[in-house]
């Protein structure tokens, strides 16, 4: 009898520990496909909120009485953005809300219509705001079920970008392979004809592939395993997709995407050939230096003649971009002043989260005037100064100081292994260039990535051992 009861309550915590990995992967499913848009209004958002809403309950229902060392900065950042957006949806008095920089365009509308008087709140647009507000349970959802996960095995979220990475590239494939914006496109507005695997702009999927070949060559560097599988499988695997997301790269068309992608197999081919010197002194592993050269020049021949042979046969399209001109590309110019125009006139308070197309519309110059327009601005830098202000500019540099401590203190503790300095500060390079043309960020699978990837770095800080890594003295 107690032997029953023993193997009952065995497998009950079985069951317990393997819960998390099967909601993480349903969650991963969810994302992957409905999150690829960033636009406020693509309908696929109707269901990933309300289903990112059951796992973030899942989440804390999970969380229990588990400290929060390491995500406390998560935690409070998304809490105090979510604050912002709630302060600035609140109605104001209009003799106060009258005398905020930038809206005098209204005030000069309400006098007109006899409006004047109306309680108005910061945001010039509160359904935008309050949409805004809205998007956080993504990340929310995403950073919860990386708390509750089994700390030993935090890294696994490496291994769920990658797979998420690879299976992007192979879906953008099969859409070069398809019909023009045939099943395998998700969403309504997108690059119909292009590879954008999950998500709705081929630049978003791009850099998404950039900054994941930069992952795998971290993973391979640390010598960790994919989930169970031995070395060997995990070497093969590594090499199968890391082959298959540079193809993507080559055959997408970003030329953001092409420019991260550089970056990563720069920064990759130099980790590649460290050694990480916890695993050479405690497992007693030497490091063919010859080996990791000959390794490093074989890939980047692989990766010049496949660019080579596609950009002789012509199908190299971000090549082609390159060279051409780009009407979009010359209104993002263009529009730069006034952009750091908007920044001026609505400074320090913001035009409010989410509002930043129907700002612009009182900016636009008419000379940029066109059936087009402007959904974003095609800088986040710039876009997140216009919309939240000086509190927003506040965080951000809060958020990059600690961001550098916590990699530098990472480095110190590892015995100064620099393979973390380049992965990480490698990794803020490609996201902070990808959104100065762009908006990356804003699309739920990339805030959920990029939320792991920080929960991931601020974890390392105060448990090394969770990630495999040995404490030195």
């Amino acid at each position: 009898m107690n032997d029953k009861k023993i193997k009952g309550a065995k497998r009950n915590r079985d069951i317990m520990d393997r819960a998390p990995l099967v909601v993480l992967g349903a969650f991963v499913a969810a994302i992957c496909l409905l999150g690829g848009s960033a636009r406020g209004d693509a309908a696929q958002l109707v269901f990933l909120r309300p289903i990112c809403c059951l796992f973030a309950g899942y989440g804390i229902y999970r969380l229990g009485s588990q400290k929060i060392k390491g995500l406390v900065p998560l935690y409070t950042s998304l809490g105090i953005l979510g604050g912002l957006m709630i302060i600035q949806m609140i109605p104001l008095p209009y003799a106060i809300w009258s005398e905020l920089p930038g809206r005098e365009v209204i005030v000069n509308l309400d006098i007109a219509g006899g409006l004047k008087g109306l309680w108005r709140s910061i945001t010039l647009s509160p359904s935008r705001t309050g949409n805004s507000l809205a998007s956080l349970i993504v990340p929310l959802a995403a950073v919860l079920l990386f708390h509750i996960y089994p700390n030993h095995r935090k890294k696994d979220f490496l291994a769920v970008i990658i797979v998420i990475a690879v299976c992007n590239a192979m879906l953008g494939i099969l859409q070069l392979l398809g019909p023009s914006g045939g099943v395998l496109y998700f969403y309504e507005f997108t690059n119909s004809g292009e590879a954008v695997g999950f998500f709705a702009n081929r630049n978003h999927s791009s850099v998404f592939s950039g900054s994941s070949l930069l992952i795998i060559s971290y993973f391979y560097a640390q010598r960790w395993q994919v989930f169970r599988f031995s070395r060997a499988y995990t070497n093969i695997f590594l090499a199968a997709v890391y082959i298959v997301i540079f193809l993507s790269i080559i055959i997408n068309g970003s030329r953001a995407g092409l420019l991260c992608g550089g970056i990563a197999l720069f920064v990759g081919l130099i980790i590649f050939n460290l050694k990480p010197p916890e695993t050479a002194r405690h497992k007693g592993i030497r490091v063919n230096k010859i080996g990791s050269i000959i390794g490093s020049i074989a890939i980047f021949m692989f990766s010049a003649t496949l660019i080579l042979l596609f950009f002789v046969s012509d199908r190299l399209p971000a090549f082609s971009r390159l060279i051409e001109s780009d009407p979009m590309s010359d209104l993002r110019a263009e529009a730069m002043p006034t952009l750091f125009e908007m920044i001026g006139s609505y400074w320090p308070f913001g035009s409010g989260f989410g509002t930043f197309d129907k700002v612009y519309f009182i900016h636009e110059r008419r000379e940029l005037l066109m059936p087009s327009y402007f959904n974003q601005a095609h800088n986040d830098w710039l876009q997140i100064l216009i919309e939240g202000g000086a509190p927003v500019a506040l965080m951000v540099v809060a958020g990059i100081i600690w961001y550098v401590a916590c990699v530098f203190k990472l480095f110190l503790a590892t015995s100064k292994d620099v393979s973390h300095l380049l992965f990480w500060f490698g990794t803020m390079a490609i996201l902070g260039i990808a959104s100065l043309v762009d908006y990356p960020l804003r699309t739920p699978i990339l805030s959920a990535v990029t939320v792991w990837m920080v929960a991931l770095l601020f974890t390392a800080r105060h448990n090394l051992e969770s990630f495999g890594i040995s404490r030195q003295s």
